[in-house]
């Protein structure tokens, strides 16, 4: 595919300049946890203002919390947006008007039992909340004329009910899903009312540019794999008259219809034939038509979203190519794919406005987590024009010493070439072998990229106590086309661990990796691989495995989904003759006898996705077997940490572990402040303080600050 983006910075605004003398340090937990990571971008109608959701961490409520800014793109200042109620408050994205004079987000506010929607005026920093309703409100969509907008919510059930389930009379029924209804909120009545509903789930929809319809996803069910059932079918919005698309159980993700709504495309998981099981594939299938067209089969690409152009002939799409994400264009008349941007970056957050033929998307690299970019059509040149319109990291690389990145090829199992992400430690030195930390990816329908800044995997803090981070993209993974993301139909461990032990030997003899201070992690697929790689080899040293499966029986039968698992086994457990002996061979629990790593487990208490059993039953085996193991399961947790205080100690207990294993320098734990702060001696003097004031009151007041306790003195 022809490369044609041309980097352009278009506006750089101010940063702050780091004190002279300031020497890059290394990223520690505590600094990584804090990370204030973007998103939720979306431009103003006009392009003048930049909206965008900034996390900042919590401790004192133990909460990471999103709070929307708002940038005047040309001045390069923050300008007035929402101003929360309390410090627990945290933000939805802002949907803007078709005026740009305001815009809708989701909040949850004191009075709100669930998110609700609410219409902001920055100009009249004015506030007001649209809907009341018991349950979620989700996804929230502008009428063109702006006299309205659509959303998604469950009806209230009866007060009575709801009374009684609140106060525990009523048990909710397991896996319980309430169908949702597509609403339209007219501004001028401020009233609600709903525009399709059924004994069906609307599992997603879409407007047509000229609001007269939406295409809605319909299933008979709400739960994960129920989608997998569902159709699309095209409703007029005045009416509330449906036509059924498709009926094809592709299960169609963010299907949009063209502008002249003469066809519409979506993306599935299935070949040209409809077969399941394939890399997210792009389709176009003409209104009224029988069947899709695949638009670029046997392209290497996982397509992970698109919007119609301008002009309604061609597409954009968002897609991955292993350890990259890029912004591709389809032509639909001459079947062309142009890759538009190019670097070692991944992009994430991606949305096209069509009014201004504009993209904005957040780029995230190996020095930065994730700045917010404005992608035009360059005048004059016909080539894409980028440009940085947040500068959270500007001064990262004189605040921190981040590692260096790089791709890593070897061959590995019948030939394959495999391609990996290789990290050096910080301050490596050329020819120093270096204790290598080999992390598998989630999914495993993923890929490892550029950046990897995710919590569990905590990159810049491993590098920075001296050990380099392989991150191979074994087969069973996506953006290397169907055939290798297909290597994992009859047998999840067929070929991807030997993949993953293939690359280590290569780094081993390139003279990077130390085979003996070897150490294996993940999260999610990456435990799963942690948990076959310790019952078929002894060369870790250690080994972290977060919330991996190890007996596939139980857990097919527990976890939330279960379609695109069945493939690796051949068909479920519960069938008739079904293959047991594939669930059976492909369990690891059945080896944790031959256990000798050291093995930490992590695991989220309400994970419904792995189950803790899952963790519980592998430690318990590992256990018997003599070996060292200790379990953590984080009380209230889904399947991936949220609160600061279990990211923060899961960094740290890997790294301890990994350290006392390898016969290193012990790690040494350390707290932010808040988490040491005796609250009711606060609180005490607060007391004691108020009454000297009402004893003294002439006594002019001093400002108090916060204790600024530094970290070291805390461990």
């Amino acid at each position: 595919m022809k490369q044609i983006a041309t980097l352009a910075v278009l506006f750089i605004a101010a940063c702050a300049i780091p004190a002279r003398g300031q020497e890059a340090a290394p990223m520690t937990a505590i600094e990584f946890v804090e990370i204030n990571r973007l998103g939720g971008s979306s431009l103003s109608p006009d392009g003048r203002t930049l909206a965008y959701l900034r996390s900042e961490t919590d401790w004192k409520n133990n909460a990471i919390v999103r709070r929307l800014h708002l940038l005047d793109i040309e001045r390069g200042e923050t300008v007035a947006g929402i101003e929360p109620e309390d410090e627990e408050e945290t933000h939805g994205p802002a949907i803007w008007s078709p005026d740009g004079s305001s815009f809708l987000t989701l909040l949850e506010r004191e009075d709100d039992e669930e998110a609700q929607v609410y219409l902001v005026t920055p100009q009249a920093r004015t506030i007001e909340r649209l809907t009341s309703f018991a349950e979620e409100v989700e996804d929230v969509h502008w009428a063109p004329d702006g006299s309205s907008f659509y959303f998604l919510a469950e009806d209230d059930l009866a007060p009575d009910t709801t009374l009684l389930r609140k106060r525990r009379f009523l048990i909710r029924e397991y896996e319980e899903r309430r169908p949702p209804t597509l609403w339209r909120f007219d501004l001028a009545t401020r009233t609600a009312e709903p525009v399709s509903t059924g004994e069906f789930h609307i599992r997603g929809y879409s407007l047509a540019r000229d609001g007269l319809s939406a295409l809605e996803l319909r299933a008979p069910g709400g739960l994960g794999d129920d989608i997998h059932d569902g159709e699309l079918w095209l409703t007029d919005l005045a009416t509330g008259a449906a036509r059924q698309l498709t009926s094809n159980g592709y299960a169609e993700r963010s299907a949009r219809l063209s502008p002249d709504r003469a066809r519409f495309a979506f993306i599935a998981t299935v070949n040209e034939r409809g077969e399941e099981y394939y890399e997210d594939n792009l389709f176009v299938q003409e209104v009224g038509a029988k069947h899709p067209r695949l638009l670029f089969p046997g392209e290497a690409l996982e397509v992970l979203d698109f919007d119609w152009d301008a002009s309604g002939e061609g597409i954009y799409l968002l897609g991955n190519s292993g350890l990259r994400n890029q912004l591709y264009h389809y032509d639909l008349a001459s079947r062309r794919l142009r890759q538009l941007t190019v670097g070692d970056h991944s992009i994430r957050s991606w949305s096209y406005d069509h009014l201004g033929d504009r993209h904005t998307a957040i780029f995230e690299s190996a020095s930065n987590p994730g700045e917010v970019h404005l992608l035009g059509h360059a005048q004059g040149t016909g080539q894409l024009a980028i440009a940085a319109l947040t500068t959270e990291y500007a001064d990262w690389n004189d605040r921190y010493a981040l590692p260096r990145q790089e791709a890593f090829r070897w061959e590995s199992r019948k030939g394959q070439e495999i391609e990996g992400l290789l990290v050096y430690p910080v301050g490596h030195s050329k020819g120093e072998r270096f204790p290598l930390v080999t992390i598998t990816h989630g999914g495993p329908r993923s890929s490892s990229q550029f950046g990897s800044w995710n919590a569990s995997r905590f990159v810049a803090v491993l590098t920075g106590e001296g050990y380099g981070v392989f991150l191979p993209n074994h087969r069973g993974g996506t953006g290397y086309g169907d055939d290798f993301m297909r290597d994992m139909v009859g047998g999840y461990f067929t070929n991807a661990h030997h993949d993953v032990m293939s690359g280590i030997d290569a780094l081993v003899e390139r003279g990077l990796a130390d085979p003996d201070r070897l150490i294996k992690m993940g999260w999610s697929a990456g435990g799963h691989m942690t948990n076959k790689l310790i019952t078929v080899t002894d060369r870790f040293k250690a080994a972290s495995s977060g919330a991996g499966a190890s007996d596939w029986l139980s857990m097919y039968g527990e976890s939330d989904i279960r379609h695109g698992r069945t493939p690796w086994f051949g068909e479920a457990p519960w069938v008739e003759d079904a293959p047991l002996d594939s669930y059976r061979d492909q369990s690891v629990l059945q080896h944790a006898w031959r256990v000798s790593t050291p093995t930490l487990f992590h695991v989220g208490g309400s994970d419904v996705r792995v189950p803790p059993t899952q963790s519980i039953i592998f430690y318990r085996g590992i256990k018997a077997a003599g070996t060292p193991t200790e379990l953590y399961i984080a009380g209230g947790e889904p399947h991936n940490y949220r609160k600061p205080s279990h990211q923060l100690f899961k960094i740290q207990a890997d790294l301890s572990w990994f350290a006392t294993h390898l016969g290193a320098e012990p790690y040494e734990p350390v707290f932010p402040a808040a988490a040491l702060r005796d609250e009711e001696k606060e609180e005490e003097d607060e007391r004691n303080e108020e009454a000297e004031e009402v004893e003294e009151p002439m006594q002019a007041e001093t400002p108090r600050s916060e204790p600024q306790t530094p970290v070291e003195e805390l461990q």
